[in-house]
């Protein structure tokens, strides 16, 4: 999966996280975009001490279409798509076939902006995978133990299908 050009929504703690280690993996060029300019900034002023002053740059909400005409992947990080928050992080109508799409929300797994972006033919990656290793890695650090992450995973994918399934019998009054 071609990783030159990213456009991150979002610079808070995920954000950050998010941001750091696509860059430490080969990501080319990372633009991040968040509603407080200043903290996306900030973050953008980090990444290019650690990683390189071409690396990374900040995008204001209103260049989002052209840069993601010229991306590779985005990656939200942002609450939006969350259940208490349903709307996705961006109008889908920016969205682009060649475009892969990923997500930090993990609850719900399926987002509309997901949603939309598989209609599309994009590739996608759920939140599922970011809660189920950052909780397989605190585990660890605080027992000494090594989890088993498959069982993890699959217990998690179970506990999500519960959860869309009771999120469909809300939403029709059940």
């Amino acid at each position: 999966m071609p990783a030159r050009r990213v456009v991150l929504l979002g610079a808070g703690g995920a954000g950050s996280a998010v941001a750091h280690g696509l860059l430490s993996l080969g990501a080319e060029e990372l633009l991040v975009c968040d509603i407080d300019p200043d903290r996306a900034h900030g973050l953008t002023t980090s990444l290019r001490e650690r990683h390189g002053p071409d690396r990374a740059a900040t995008v204001q909400r209103e260049e989002l279409g052209d840069e993601l005409r010229r991306a590779d992947g985005l990656i939200n990080a942002t609450p939006a798509g969350m259940r208490a928050n349903p709307a996705p992080p961006l109008e889908p109508d920016l969205l682009h076939e060649r475009l892969w799409v990923a997500e930090v929300v993990y609850r719900p797994l399926e987002t509309e902006l997901l949603t939309h972006a598989r209609q599309l033919g994009c590739r996608t990656l759920d939140g599922g995978g970011m809660a189920v290793f950052q909780a397989a890695l605190s585990f660890e650090l605080f027992t000494g133990r090594r989890p088993d992450r498959e069982r993890m995973l699959r217990h998690f994918a179970t506990l999500a299908e519960d959860d869309t399934t009771a999120l469909a019998a809300e939403r029709e009054g059940r």
